[in-house]
């Protein structure tokens, strides 16, 4: 089982809403013909940035990368993730909440100070049921 993602607020944020599985047909006319494969989205994306974060707290988003072996288990995320958002947006970004995230990339970290670091993390969700 994978540790849980550390609860630290990020300073900035980045979503990407899934899209829905369709495919467009054209015809050597011009004339287009859309299908829709299910209806549910996927494909979800989250940058995160916690800027000036100190070394443990950086530490603490490394060792949670290794701890799903380089990106390869899929986590949830907790509520501090969202913190500062409105009610009614968190609950359209994590209304499903279902979605489980994985890593895209290994955590970039910037050390900009002693014992201060900006750590960036990209992840991916899909819907798990």
């Amino acid at each position: 089982m994978t540790a849980q993602f550390p609860g630290i607020k990020p300073s900035e944020r980045n979503f990407r809403l899934g899209q829905f599985p369709t495919k467009v047909y054209r015809a050597l006319s011009g004339a287009t013909v859309k299908r829709a494969f299910g209806n549910r989205a996927y494909g979800y994306e989250l940058q995160l940035t916690f800027t000036n974060i100190t070394d443990t707290a950086a530490s603490q988003l490394i060792d949670h990368y290794n701890g799903t072996s380089g990106g390869f288990s899929r986590f949830t995320l907790p509520a501090e993730t969202f913190a500062g958002m409105d009610a009614t947006l968190t609950s359209k970004i994590q209304s499903p909440t279902q979605i489980k995230w994985e890593y895209t990339s290994p955590p970039e970290v910037r050390s900009v100070y002693v014992g201060r670091n900006t750590v960036t993390i990209s992840l991916a969700g899909e819907l798990d049921y």
